[in-house]
Formats: structure tokens, C-alpha cells, sequence
């Protein structure tokens, strides 16, 4: 028993040595993960694709939530007074905010009413922060409440993945230099089959090398050794 368990060991290892660097499609995450889950038969399955793809996609929003490999940039124009802006609907995080190019910092509500009547102070905006009450607007003190207050914002955020819907669909929004990591989906949709078959082991092997792909990206989206200035939509500054 013990062989026979040492024997799967390796032959897994094996096929975490052989995973794909090439983008996967819905479909193709779906195939890798009844292979490893033993449900790849041609006639019944134990999953339907509904299934796997609830898991493939709770996965894709587990990763992206922890390891922030999505990075954006966006701007708009101030309005006199006015205090709060639309964010994207794929928002996650804002990563930083400029106004005519010099950064704003940080703040929140709370740390504001330490100061009375805050929201009543116009000027050029020195702060922004997120509104709590909906997370989808971002709004600035002191609010601008002349023309000679206003500017462009720029600002770089987090997004969230979108959602894989068609079997055609390529995971974390088709970003080629996250192709490595689209294997890690199909083994989290795999641990959660196997667990579900009572193949704790098996599960518990596939969650360790989900976890173990998902702290690189992490590292490696913070580096970003990958990363192409002359290709990033962020890359808007001025030259210097």
C-alpha cells in the first residue's frame, strides 16, 4: 500500500514538472483538472462543467484577491465642486493617485473627523479616499470647490479578474505574462474534486502546490520581471 502510494507521489510530481506556460483556455483548465482528479473519461463523469467552472472561477477570484497581479490605471477630470468619482467597475484596490502629476496621499472618513466639519473644506485636494459605505467611489480632501482647484486625476488600481464564462476564455483577463499561473486553477478545481471524492491526500497534495504557485505570483507581481513599460496602459507620465 505504501508503494502503491509513493508511486502516485511521483507520477503527480511529474505532472506538476510538465505543466503548461502557454495561455489556457475555460476549456482546456477544465480538461487539466479531471485529468488530475481521475475525471476524464469519455462517456461519465462524476462533474459536470458548471461545476468545474464555479471552481476554476472561485479560484481565479481567491488568486487575484491575494495576490494582486492585476494592475491598471485610469484618469479623470475634477469638477468644482464636486466631492466624490465613479471607480471602475472591476476596482480592487487603488494602488496610487496623482492630481496633475504630484501624489496624493491616503486618508479615511474616520481619520477626517478627528477635524470638525471636514467635508465642508474646499481647496486643492492634498487626499483621497474610498467611499466605505459603496467601495465604488473615490472622493478628495479638501473637495475642489473653484475651477483653480480642479486638474486631472491619474490614478493605478488592483482589478479584479473577469469572470470565465465561454469555454474560449482565457483566465486573469488574457494577461500574457500570467500564462504560468493558469495551471494553478485547474489544480484547485482538482483538490476540491478530489476532496469530494474522499481523496484527502490527493487534495491535500494539490492544495499545497495551488498555495505554493500563488505565493510566487505574489512575489513575482510586486517584481514584475515580466513587466513591459512600453506596453502598460499605466505608462500615460510625462517623459523626464
Amino acid at each position: 500500500m505504501e508503494g502503491k502510494a509513493n508511486r502516485l507521489s511521483v507520477v503527480l510530481a511529474l505532472c506538476f514538472l510538465a505543466q503548461p506556460v502557454i495561455a489556457l483556455t475555460l476549456s482546456q483548465v477544465r480538461t487539466e483538472a479531471r485529468v488530475l482528479a481521475l475525471d476524464n473519461g469519455s462517456t461519465r463523469r462524476r462533474f459536470s462543467d458548471a461545476r468545474l467552472n464555479a471552481f476554476i472561477n472561485e479560484a481565479q477570484r481567491s488568486v487575484v484577491l491575494e495576490a494582486r497581479p492585476i494592475l491598471r490605471s485610469g484618469q479623470f477630470e475634477l469638477a468644482a465642486g464636486t466631492t466624490y468619482y465613479s471607480l471602475p467597475s472591476d476596482f480592487l484596490q487603488v494602488s496610487r493617485v496623482t492630481l496633475d502629476w504630484d501624489t496624493l496621499a491616503e486618508t479615511t472618513p474616520e481619520a477626517q473627523d478627528r477635524a470638525s466639519e471636514w467635508q465642508t473644506v474646499g481647496a486643492e485636494p492634498t487626499h483621497y479616499y474610498i467611499h466605505f459605505a459603496s467601495r465604488t467611489k473615490i472622493g478628495f480632501y479638501p473637495f475642489p470647490d473653484t475651477a483653480r482647484s480642479t486638474g486631472t486625476v491619474r490614478f493605478e488600481y488592483w482589478a479584479q479578474a473577469t469572470d470565465l464564462s465561454a469555454d474560449a476564455d482565457v483566465p486573469f483577463n488574457a494577461i500574457t505574462e500570467l500564462n504560468p499561473y493558469h495551471y494553478a486553477l485547474a489544480q484547485y478545481a482538482a483538490a476540491h474534486m478530489a476532496a469530494i471524492d474522499g481523496k484527502g491526500g490527493i487534495a491535500s497534495l494539490y492544495i499545497t502546490e495551488y498555495r505554493a504557485t500563488i505565493e510566487r505570483m505574489k512575489s513575482e507581481a510586486k517584481s514584475r520581471p515580466s513587466y513591459r513599460p512600453s506596453a502598460s496602459p499605466s505608462n500615460t507620465g510625462p517623459p523626464r
